[in-house]
């Protein structure tokens, strides 16, 4: 995909479709990288998202770039995004694997 059609996906969370077939729930995000004079884009992983959160709001720095994966555009192959809605089932599933998790083990 393109900067300009990636625009319209930064920051919301959305189910992001990889080259090789890897789909991830997520948000890109985008950084101007001041020495390199460019944009940078970034994915962070669903469940690396609270965390992603509370390590920008503190700007702990080192935390953001260990939580957050650097990707290139052309690594982008689709962005759906993911309505309210949806995103409350995800959250509901995501729940109910983790209790089956814990309880197996």
């Amino acid at each position: 995909m393109t900067a300009q059609e990636i625009q319209d996906f930064i920051h919301l969370y959305s189910i992001v479709s990889f080259k090789g077939g890897r789909k991830e729930s997520g948000i890109l995000v985008n950084k101007y990288n001041a020495s390199e004079a460019c944009v940078e884009y970034y994915f962070i992983e669903h469940s690396d998202m609270p965390a992603y959160k509370v390590a920008f709001e503190n700007y702990d720095r080192e935390n953001c770039k260990r939580l957050s994966e650097k990707v290139n555009l052309d690594e982008i192959v689709n962005i759906r995004p993911v309505s309210l809605a949806d995103y409350r089932i995800i959250m509901q599933l995501i729940d109910e694997r983790n209790k089956m998790q814990f309880f197996n083990n």
